[in-house]
């Protein structure tokens, strides 16, 4: 999907997933993601291949739900 501001310099492209819901990719590959849970948060592709995807491997190959955060900044 795309956006188109106020002004074309402004626009975004919105990518989706199905299997994902609320789950949003800003300007493709070297943009930024954000979740619908989680509104104000954006996450760089760096942070959802070291944290987020681990998650959501586990749960989607043995049902297993993180129970502590995944990273030491999250903890505080």
């Amino acid at each position: 999907m795309h956006i188109d501001l106020a002004r074309p310099r402004r626009g975004e492209w919105w990518t989706t997933w199905a299997n994902l819901p609320g789950f949003v990719r800003v300007n493709g590959y070297g943009g930024h993601y954000w979740h619908a849970c989680l509104p104000g948060w954006t996450y760089s592709r760096r942070e959802i291949v070291a944290e987020m995807i681990p998650d959501l491997e586990a749960l989607a190959e043995h049902g297993v739900r993180p129970t502590e955060a995944t990273s030491k900044g999250a903890a505080a």
